[in-house]
């Protein structure tokens, strides 16, 4: 049973290019996206595959039928739902956004159909733990922060497919937007300092001492280097998202005080940090004394917490706002 679908794309609610597509397959898959039975992360991901392969990528506008809109759009309510109620409480909330932050990452990469349907895990019965040595995604969730993990990775999927079927650009996602305002200042970059607070620092290359300065900027951390030829400008030479960075070690009483400052994700910040451990960049800067030392500490643990806090409030404004459906209009904009 083939049915012509409505184009749901940009426009004033244009009949798209008929596209037949099967009527049964497409309801089972909305189905199975709508219930939220406890499937693995691998199916919902080769779910909404199939999906976009079925009514969106050959055709110039993504096509649905009128009630197929209300099945995903309970599925992506569903899951911002579940993600939510996760995160109720305020001592989960510095967990909520690690793990966002995690999931977010790891769901630009697409899924692997070849080495899927060879590898053995998806046949072997299902693992309930990580014992197994078996990655979540496939296999169920096992406690807590499992659970949490991958109720988030369910969330951004359908979050994307749904973007996509709009044929909207996910702009106004919290993350999205962090990382567009991180991704201003590069490296080399030449920023004016000199109406911001900027703490001396040394940074030691092989033997060479550098001398640097430590700038909170934004939602950035930058140690710089005054500018050769322009007053009040400076070099970038370190660029740390503020919520990826933490101070972990400070030694006022060493012969030198420094701070070791601890960066997740990312590649190598400058030459002179090393690896401290899987995906953690270690960099330390050097004072003059201890009151720069105190201040750079003090400086860098305000501006995270800030920083941190502000992006958990968006994320659950964003769920809630999810979650009671005030997108609904877009639809029919579209």
């Amino acid at each position: 049973d083939h049915t012509p679908g409505v184009g749901v794309g940009e426009g004033d609610q244009k009949l798209a290019p008929k596209l037949e597509y099967c009527r049964e397959v497409v309801d089972a898959l909305l189905v199975a996206l709508a219930t939220q039975p406890p499937y693995r992360l691998v199916t919902v991901q080769m779910v909404i595959d199939l999906l976009g392969e079925m009514v969106l990528d050959h055709t110039p506008n993504p096509c649905l039928n009128n009630k197929d809109i209300p099945k995903l759009e309970r599925a992506y309510q569903l899951a911002a739902k579940d993600v939510a109620k996760r995160f109720t409480k305020k001592d989960d909330h510095d967990s909520l956004l690690t793990n966002f932050q995690k999931c977010y990452k790891e769901m630009s990469k697409p899924i692997d159909i070849e080495e899927l349907l060879t590898n053995a895990v998806t046949l072997l019965p299902l693992a309930k733990n990580a014992i197994s040595g078996i990655p979540l995604e496939y296999r169920r969730p096992k406690g807590h922060m499992e659970s949490s993990k991958k109720a988030i990775q369910v969330y951004l999927l359908l979050r994307g497919l749904r973007y996509r079927l709009l044929k909207i650009n996910d702009t106004e996602f919290p993350l999205t937007k962090t990382l567009r305002e991180e991704q201003q200042i590069k490296k080399q970059q030449q920023i004016q300092i000199s109406d911001q607070d900027a703490i001396p620092c040394i940074i030691i290359v092989g033997k060479r001492r550098e001398r640097h300065f430590l700038v909170v900027h934004k939602t950035l951390l930058l140690v710089v280097q005054h500018h050769p030829t322009r007053a009040g400008f400076a070099l970038v030479k370190v660029v740390v998202p503020l919520r990826l960075q933490d101070v972990k070690q400070m030694q006022p009483q060493a012969s030198q005080p420094n701070l070791t400052v601890l960066i997740k994700m990312g590649p190598k910040p400058h030459p002179s940090a090393h690896m401290h451990s899987l995906g953690v960049w270690s960099l330390t800067l050097y004072f003059e004394g201890g009151e720069d030392c105190n201040s750079a500490h003090q400086h860098l643990q305000l501006s995270r917490e800030k920083s941190r806090v502000k992006l958990i409030k968006q994320l659950l404004m964003s769920l809630s706002s999810d979650i009671e459906g005030e997108s609904d209009d877009e639809y029919e904009a579209t």
